[in-house]
């Protein structure tokens, strides 16, 4: 059995496997859409005398981590064949593609999980949830006085980007969208109208939404302004007539339900994507700590699936930029690295991940005793690192 790249002659085997694997099936336009779009050489197989047996792809993505675009590998289309399953094949072809995101400058991985602790066991974490809101018609927003206007897209829908940027860069963990990211999946998967909320001639604001059988289903909704969301408010409420109940899909734990008139409104939280940090020196060099000069944060890092990041590492300011200095658990002839072994904090990299992104604080881990170590270590590394929310608007 070999680990290798798909080859373009076995696209249409790969997305085979896919539509049985998930249960879906495509009509052959479909499919031969779906061949089209694919780039062989993101997916990896597990072969065996010319079958295919199991298969994932790593989608090249850049995400938002305070404020700055980081390289990422989205692992999408994780699939085996039934009589192969419990073999240890994605096992094999995981640790595969975190080698090569790490040997391509990838520092980061997100999945949307079918089973949380199994990707739990191979060091992703949840970083963000969903939250849906339905709203009854006596809930929906009020008509509020606003300056600009709302505009349906009939062309060019992609003009909505750069909100969706400056929104994005605000939070940790949403997908930098390039043109044929809006147009291949975004606009793909969320299908409906668009709307433009437009003052002084520039888009502040924006909403995908349908509605049948007298329901608005909202799948994105962003304002970068209280005028725009105002004006978005008030488009909504001009759909009285027309729909009985609103569904808006979030990010969860945003103060939108706040903003309603009613915020009794039914709330569904739900778990939705995990991140891993793949290559733990390379984001600590690039991760936005607040240290002042002379402050040293030790963490030592646990990481049985990928070991090049199980080492103590040492973080410090060297003018604007880190300095990491770090040491494999097998250094033991470093002089200084004894005495470290006693001090700093330990940690997984699942927790790691979870707090670099700003999905639990440094106190509440330790408090559940997912950071172990001094109390004080534990208040330098919360005031290190940067105040942020996750955020994840996409599918893959």
């Amino acid at each position: 059995m070999i680990i290798r790249r798909l080859k373009p002659s076995e696209a249409e085997q790969a997305v085979r496997m896919s539509e049985f694997a998930f249960q879906y099936e495509l009509t052959d336009t479909e499919r031969r859409m779906r061949i089209a779009d694919m780039n062989p050489s993101d997916t990896w197989v597990a072969e065996e005398k010319g079958d295919l047996l199991s298969k994932l792809t790593i989608l090249p993505l850049q995400i938002f981590l305070h404020g700055t675009p980081v390289s990422a590998g989205g692992v999408s289309g994780v699939a085996t064949w039934p009589e192969y399953r419990r073999k240890g094949l994605v096992t094999l072809l995981l640790h595969h593609a975190l080698e090569d995101m790490r040997n391509s400058g990838k520092v980061l991985s997100l999945l949307y999980p079918f089973s949380i602790p199994f990707y739990r066991h191979f060091g992703w974490e949840l970083f963000a949830d969903q939250e849906v809101i339905t709203m009854e018609r006596h809930q929906f927003p009020k008509q509020e006085s606003h300056e600009g206007l709302c505009r349906r897209l009939t062309e060019n829908k992609e003009i909505i980007a750069p909100v969706y940027h400056q929104w994005a860069e605000k939070y940790n963990g949403p997908l930098l969208r390039g043109g044929e990211w809006w147009n291949k999946s975004v606009f793909k998967r969320k299908k409906g109208d668009v709307v433009a909320y437009y003052r002084n001639d520039k888009i502040r604001g924006y909403m995908i939404y349908d509605i049948k059988n007298h329901h608005m289903n909202i799948e994105e909704l962003i304002w970068l302004d209280p005028d725009a969301r105002k004006g978005l408010f008030s488009f909504i409420a001009n759909h009285d007539s027309m729909a009985d109940n609103i569904s808006l899909k979030l990010p969860a734990h945003e103060m939108t339900p706040h903003l309603l008139p009613d915020p009794k409104v039914k709330r569904e939280v739900s778990s939705y994507f995990m991140a891993r940090i793949v290559d733990c020196t390379a984001l600590l060099e690039q991760y936005p700590f607040q240290l002042q000069k002379n402050e040293n944060i030790i963490l030592h890092i646990s990481d049985h699936f990928c070991t090049w990041n199980e080492r103590t590492y040492i973080i410090s300011k060297d003018k604007e930029t880190n300095r990491i200095r770090s040491y494999s658990r097998q250094m033991q002839e470093e002089k200084d690295l004894p005495k470290l072994l006693h001090e700093g904090l330990h940690m997984s990299i699942n927790t790691l991940s979870a707090l670099l992104f700003g999905t639990y604080t440094a106190h509440r881990l330790w408090e559940e005793g997912l950071i172990s170590g001094p109390e004080d270590s534990t208040a330098l590394l919360a005031r290190a690192v940067p105040s942020g929310s996750p955020a994840f608007y996409d599918f893959f």
